[in-house]
């Protein structure tokens, strides 16, 4: 079996009880598999000290003696997880090789970067020398001693030659610095004013990251060293309940057209437009998944058959001349492969978000690294309530999160006054033609406009759909843009859903406030919103008073920052004592966009 939970950690010594009750402790409290301590200052390690300091479950281990009262390495895992099936023991580094019964093997190495200019090149070189040692799937993890970027410190003394050196070894390695929730730095020098710095850090593979996509990576409480530990769970990110996604590349295959005409009219027309379009939403859902499992399948173990079948067709030619069948198999398995690359890489492309390559591009590894950065990015690891609490657990995080919005957006109260705004004098503008019932050619204007692979709503129809489907589509549609243009909403709830998702406004967000909420609308309301946005845009020159600047169309948002900054020379040159208040939104980000 694979560990769940690994502890990276520079003790700064276990040659004192203190010391050793304090991991033993963090590693009760973190139930670890795998436990990595670097600089243990220990010649040897015996039995009798692994049971005192990690316990009887602990009957594996490797370790790197230190130098005098210097470095030191230990490697220890539980004994649920067996014997290493290799190791490997280098001047500044330790490694493990595990081989579970139901995965493959892969390499865990732990370093302990040195001092001193001359000794941080033959750290990088040994690094090199063990990833030759150590092919496939490997874990880099440890106090290296060095930064990745200027950023690593908060201090502008870089050594920017080493600092070079290291990002060209995790470069030419392929490595992947796996993002730690929560911290920017793991060292401090303990000072009334500290330096920090990045020097703890975990790295691994393509090949290990592929293993393990729901790994993450935190930090605990520095306590007893200078070091920060480092817990790295390999299934912490849960993955969330599995919906329906409209895939763009659907309406390219053979009898969409057919399998979305079939489900759309197999729902008979009610009464209420809502109640139809929602039963035929539905419908479509259930027979594009029904369709796209036939159709489609599983697309890498049908490529990866396909290649299988080619390439023991090719190794037969070399030893003999291929039947017709097989000649012919051999050649329409080519086209497929390719047609099935190319799809294989339209998928990954809609999951990664990335905008900025052009579809067919090949850059399927990159456009899965960056949809399992996206989810590691984006997965809320814990919150800090206002009194202090840090909430782990999702039913927590869940009611935290709605108490915060609850009462941020507050409730709908009835007002026993209301404001005349004939009385303001506010001059006159003829908006009649908002009123004017909503025409075919509006809305497919609309939908044109439409981008055609945003992130989907509840539903998980994209305007692509909307675009493709249009002819199928379009009575039913048009019929519920009737009713609300008659204003007749009944069961409008069942086209009016949507999911609020909480993006991460920096790094090391942990407060409820840290986080902008986005709202994922259901595709026909925001094709009715966009109708509405797109009649009122033309208008919004005449309702909107000239001081505001920005968002609107024929305007320059830095015209009030010009403004602003001529009234203060102005002001300046009049010699005479002025106050210039500069006034903000508070919660201009804060509520649900």
């Amino acid at each position: 079996m694979n560990p769940s939970k690994i502890l990276c950690w520079n003790v700064r010594g276990l040659n004192s009880k203190a010391r050793q009750d304090i991991v033993r402790t963090l590693i009760n409290t973190g139930r670890f598999e795998v436990v990595c301590l670097q600089e243990t200052k220990m010649s040897g390690i015996s039995r009798g000290c692994i049971l005192s300091l990690l316990g009887s479950d602990f009957s594996h281990w490797v370790e790197l003696p230190a130098i005098g009262a210097s470095g030191g390495i230990l490697v220890a895992w539980r004994q649920d997880l067996g014997p290493a099936t290799a190791t490997r023991i280098d001047t500044f580094s330790m490694s493990v090789q595990f081989s579970p019964a139901n995965s493959h093997a892969w390499w865990l190495t732990c370093v302990y970067g040195p001092q001193g200019n001359d000794n941080k090149v033959l750290f990088i070189q040994e690094i090199r020398d063990v990833r030759t040692a150590c092919p496939g799937p490997w874990l880099l993890l440890g106090d290296f001693n060095l930064i990745a970027n200027s950023e690593d410190k908060n201090s502008g003394n870089v050594n920017r030659a080493m600092l070079g050196r290291f990002r060209r070894l995790i470069s030419d390695l392929e490595l992947k610095d796996l993002p730690l929730l929560g911290r920017k730095y793991t060292w401090s020098n303990q000072q009334d004013s500290p330096i920090l710095a990045k020097l703890d850090r975990v790295l691994c593979s393509l090949e290990w990251e592929l293993m393990f996509p729901n790994c993450l990576l935190q930090s605990c409480a520095t306590e007893g060293s200078d070091h920060c530990p480092l817990l790295l769970g390999l299934n912490d990110v849960h993955p969330g309940k599995a919906r329906f996604h409209f895939e763009v590349f659907w309406t390219s295959l053979d009898g969409f057209q057919e399998v979305v005409a079939a489900a759309w009219t197999s729902e008979p027309v009610s009464h209420c437009p809502f109640d139809t379009l929602a039963r035929k939403f539905r419908a479509t859902v259930r027979n594009l998944q029904s369709w796209s499992q036939k159709k489609v399948g599983h697309v890498n173990s049908q490529l990866a058959l396909a290649r299988e079948v080619l390439h023991q067709l090719e190794i037969a030619q070399d030893f003999r001349g291929l039947s017709r069948l097989e000649l012919w198999l051999k050649n329409k398995l080519k086209p497929h492969c390719l047609a099935l690359s190319s799809l294989q890489r339209t998928i990954a492309r809609s999951r990664s978000r990335i905008n900025w390559l052009k579809e067919g591009d090949a850059n399927t590894a990159l456009f899965h690294a960056q949809a399992r950065h996206r989810k590691r990015k984006n997965f809320i690891a814990k919150l800090t309530t206002a009194d202090g609490t840090i909430l782990t657990k999702h039913e927590e995080k869940e009611q935290n999160i709605f108490e915060f919005y609850t009462n941020l957006l507050g409730k709908n109260i009835d007002r026993e006054v209301t404001v005349d705004l004939s009385e303001l004098g506010m001059p006159y503008i003829a908006l009649h033609e908002l009123e004017a019932p909503f025409s075919e050619e509006e809305v497919w204007k609309t939908i044109r406009a439409l981008p055609s692979d945003k992130a989907p709503g509840p539903d998980g129809f994209t305007g692509k759909f909307y675009k493709v489907c249009w002819q199928i589509i379009k009575l039913d549609i048009m019929a519920a843009i009737s009713a609300v243009w008659s204003r007749k909403f009944a069961n409008f709830e069942l086209l009016n859903s949507a999911f609020v998702t909480l993006l991460p406004k920096k790094e090391d967000a942990s407060n409820i406030k840290d986080f902008r909420p986005i709202s994922l609308v259901h595709s026909f309301a925001k094709l009715v919103t966009k109708i509405l946005a797109n009649r009122l845009a033309g208008f919004l020159n005449q309702l909107i008073s000239p001081n505001q600047s920005a968002f609107i169309k024929g305007r320059f948002i830095l015209d009030n920052f010009m403004l602003v900054h001529q009234t203060t020379k102005f002001l300046h040159q009049q010699k005479k004592a002025r106050i210039l208040l500069k006034l903000d939104i508070n919660k201009a980000f804060d509520s649900v966009s």
